[in-house]
């Protein structure tokens, strides 16, 4: 994923100022848009310090108006700069264009000139040039409604030494702009010309395909009139745009608003043209919806990460993280106010910060574990425990619920649902660290419960009076003095890690064949530990009834998480 929240759903296109993707937002269910520009490096790899440039790009990007496309956030990460936009419904101008084939009439002029000059107003009111005009930054939504898109691109490209401060696209740009001078609001004001010439007659002509012969054509070609195009508007429109294009910014309209108001009344009626423009965006766009509902197509992971998964994982973090702090302080003997109180803090940290109270609960319980001399799980559990925190649960709510649930499915017989569930979540190493953690949880759960081998039953009991774990110690000590144990529980991280690797490729398809591949894994484990039981003289039923009871239950489970939709990763893990 991008960002740790935004799931790509597709490319929607690409500029000179970078990447636009489709994608869902886990978090608040809904498409964006997002736009990626690669920010520079420096000789050694490191990205180049332009926190200046960048502040000021985040500034121009955040304006707040109707027919401005809305930037809901701005973040960079080390070599790039993401802007997460609204998404719109709707087609550019470039494309309407070219569905066209030729030039839009005046109701539809009138239409696109009103939008735009109405955002370069409020823009240039808030000290903010556009400096990148043009049909393709102009969107029209479904109901006819024109949107202007990358306010604070051209101050972006350049603050990443992508471009120079002037930006633009040639055959929307004056001369000022094209020979890098001083950009104003008589920039923006000849750009809207430009595309307003563009709308009446279908043809641009200022295009070049380089700057020389861009700023040769303005120098010595006098600006076309309307009228040689099309007889279909009021010649008095040459003159404004005569005006409007002209060559310094001191022979133009000096404001959008001017412009607007001198070629305002010899248009149509904004309108009816919106009427027809969202006609002609309805023809374009008909297909895309018949397409499969962003929502639809997401997994069951994704749907965890918006409001109401967001509620149930920190219910269950918070219920999670209480019963480890309760277990873990009952064998201090401490008062039962003192007791009380600390179940409940961690509960409530767990409440408004799954990660922080996941951690708390574990630290509790490992405390737990020394106490009842248990020297050797307490080390495993706390050092495993303390690198899946760091790595993975602190950066994720969702994850850190994932390993402290074995013991909670155990009741059910689905504790080996775990490992899988972690490696269709997490990356190959993260997940192996939940996977561990999950199953030493399961298996002294299982032993506390008086279980015998392969240690997959819980009773319920336990949860309801953790003291009960405190009396049963001596039969969790003798579960993980027996080196079979270990073997068991060392199926556990390499069942989720493999099943992290198949799961990756992000596809029903592997995310199935990673159940495979982890339920083989896991049952290779435990019928290890039962070699390892009978050579050590204490042949134990490693592979029984329980094994396969469990094991097809957790495969049969997690079999249908993947087929709810494809595994997600956040987007250039390390781990």
């Amino acid at each position: 994923m991008i960002l740790d929240r935004y799931r790509p759903l597709a490319e929607l296109g690409e500029g000179g100022f970078g990447v636009v993707t489709l994608a869902w937002d886990t978090r608040m269910q809904r498409r964006v848009a997002i736009k990626r520009l690669p920010l520079p490096l420096d000789t050694h790899g490191f990205p180049l310090d332009s926190a200046a440039g960048l502040a000021e790009a985040r500034t121009a990007a955040m304006l707040n108006h109707p027919a401005i496309v809305t930037v809901y956030d701005f973040e960079t990460d080390d070599d790039e700069a993401f802007l997460i936009m609204e998404h719109v419904e709707g087609a550019s101008l470039e494309t309407v264009l070219a569905e066209v084939g030729g030039p839009l009439d005046a109701d539809e002029t009138a239409a696109i000139v009103e939008g735009v000059a109405s955002a370069l107003d409020y823009a240039h009111d808030n000290g903010v040039l556009h400096l990148d005009v043009k049909p393709a930054n102009v969107l029209i939504t479904r109901e006819g409604r024109v949107k202007v898109v990358d306010f604070g691109m051209a101050e972006l490209s350049s603050a990443s030494g992508h471009g120079a401060s002037w930006g633009g696209t040639i055959g929307y740009m004056p001369l000022e702009q094209l020979e890098g001078e001083a950009a104003s609001e008589a920039t923006d004001e000849w750009a809207l010309a430009s595309l307003t010439f563009e709308c009446l007659t279908g043809h641009n002509p200022f295009v070049e395909p380089t700057v020389a012969g861009a700023i040769a054509n303005l120098r010595t070609l006098d600006p076309p009139r309307v009228s040689e195009f099309t007889c279909d508007v009021p010649p008095a429109v040459d003159d404004v745009l005569d005006a409007g294009l002209g060559l310094h910014p001191d022979d133009r309209y000096q404001t959008v608003s001017a412009f607007v108001e001198a070629i305002r009344p010899l248009l149509g009626d904004p309108k009816y043209g919106r009427e027809s423009l969202a006609e002609l965006v309805a023809e374009h766009v008909e297909e895309a919806e018949d397409e499969e509902d962003a929502y639809g197509s997401l997994g069951l992971w994704d749907r965890l990460q918006g409001r109401t998964g967001g509620l149930l994982l920190r219910g269950v973090a918070a219920i999670e993280s209480a019963w480890l702090a309760w277990a873990g302080l009952t064998p201090l003997s401490l008062e039962p106010l003192a007791l009380g109180g600390a179940v409940a803090l961690v509960a409530v940290a767990a409440a408004f910060a799954p990660a922080l109270g996941t951690g708390l609960g574990l630290i509790a319980f490992s405390i737990g574990l020394f106490a009842q001399k248990l020297w050797l799980l307490g080390a495993v559990l706390s050092v495993t425990a303390v690198l899946w925190w760091w790595f993975v649960a602190r950066r994720s709510s969702g994850a850190s619920v994932v390993p402290l649930s074995a013991p909670v499915l155990g009741v059910a017989r689905l504790s080996l649902a775990t490992p899988l569930l972690a490696g269709f979540a997490l990356s190959p190493l993260r997940a192996a660290a939940a996977g561990l953690v999950g199953g030493a949880l399961s298996m002294l759960a299982s032993a506390a419960s008086f279980s015998a081998p392969p240690y997959l039953v819980v009773d319920p009991r336990i949860f309801m009076d953790p003291a009960r774990a405190t009396l049963m110690a001596s039969n969790v000590r003798a579960a993980f003095l027996d080196p079979a144990a270990w073997v068991a529980l060392a199926a556990w991280p390499v069942a989720a890690f493999a099943m992290s690797l198949l799961a990756r490729r992000a596809s029903r398809l592997y995310g199935l064949l990673g159940v495979v591949a982890g339920g083989a894994l896991l049952y290779g484990g435990y019928a290890l530990a039962g070699l390892a039981s009978v050579r050590l003289g204490n042949p134990e039923p490693w592979t029984g009834t329980v094994l396969l009871v469990a094991l097809s239950a957790s495969l049969i489970l997690v079999g249908l998480v993947a087929l709810l939709g494809a595994p997600v990763r956040p987007e250039e893990e390390e781990l």
